[in-house]
């Protein structure tokens, strides 16, 4: 099998000094290193790329935010639909930008599930409290370097959880067809979030099936580094690639993410309760076709809300 080794030491940091307080396991054997020790692991493949797979991949989140983006470029109310997606490509950066990008992706949609039905007062408060606490705990984790409360408001899943919860309600309220229903709640199971009422939908038992296979094969990559790590050595470049699984949890969430934002945009939209085909881009079609017991309608997977000249959706 034709394959590239590695370098024995790596590339002369084209940045400066490696200061980061941790590294994910991509060509180390300990993801809980110090940045003396990362110097030896770090760019390998380039001088200017630390990490190359985990930054390749990154670019995951930056398509499918351009994806949104571009589908709202006509609307008169295109900023306020695409600050989730400007959260999304802010999660292509790796450090502190990171993990506030998920805070603010998150909690714009959890702004909008909230208030796309209220006041315009009642919206401005909202999105002032919600402003307020935000800018607070972010301020506070990028001061502290903490990660165990980032864990457990988002991580863990309670920005999520409280959205999946309305999405469910927003869905039996606004979404009266049963078989775009049923498209709904597919693409809630497989891009969005679990809601255990639903126990006796044959969907429930498939819980976020995307962000829990990207959640799983990053701790898998956490538990077992060293030994990936010999492994992708052995096999060389590129074939070691399909072992980054780091790089694997950055492609799924991105596709996660870009569900979970498009699919609450649709469903507190004037779209409510059409088909689902023509608004999403890939895999959309593959989930609804494949897993939801239906075909989507004229097979075009540009991304959400493909929009024309006139303001108006093509579908």
């Amino acid at each position: 099998m034709l394959s590239i080794p590695y370098r024995d030491a790596p590339h002369k940091p084209y940045w400066g000094e490696i200061n980061a307080a941790q590294n994910f396991c991509e060509e180390v054997l300990d993801i809980w290193i110090t940045p003396q020790v990362a110097k030896a692991h770090d760019f390998i493949i380039t001088t200017y790329i630390a990490e190359f797979i985990n930054t390749l991949t990154n670019l995951t989140y930056v398509y499918y935010a351009y994806k949104g983006i571009r589908g709202n470029s006509n609307r008169q109310d295109a900023i306020l639909r695409n600050l989730p997606y400007l959260g999304l490509a802010g999660y292509a950066d790796t450090n502190t930008g990171d993990d506030t990008s998920m805070l603010i992706a998150t909690s714009t949609v959890l702004h909008r599930v909230f208030t796309y039905d209220k006041s315009l007062k009642y919206t401005i408060v909202y999105g002032c409290s919600l402003f307020v606490f935000m800018t607070c705990f972010i301020a506070w984790h990028c001061i502290t370097d903490e990660l165990v409360m980032h864990s457990v408001l988002f991580g863990t899943g309670i920005e999520i959880a409280i959205i999946g919860l309305k999405t469910r309600s927003i869905i039996n309220f606004r979404v009266a067809d049963v078989a775009v229903q049923r498209q709904v709640k597919t693409l809630v199971t497989y891009g969005g979030a679990y809601n255990e009422r639903y126990l006796d939908d044959p969907l429930a038992h498939k819980p976020t099936v995307i962000f829990v296979s990207g959640f799983i094969l990053w701790n898998i990559d956490n538990s077992i580094c060293s030994t990936l790590t010999a492994t992708k050595r052995s096999l060389g470049m590129p074939w070691s690639f399909l072992l980054e699984l780091h790089g694997w949890w950055h492609i799924f969430t991105g596709i996660g993410a870009y569900i979970f934002i498009a699919l609450v945009e649709y469903l507190t939209s004037e779209e409510a309760g059409q088909q689902l085909g023509p608004h999403f881009a890939w895999p959309v079609g593959v989930i609804l076709d494949g897993w939801g017991g239906g075909k989507t309608r004229g097979g075009k997977m540009n991304g959400y809300a493909e929009g024309k000249g006139d303001g108006k959706k093509e579908l």
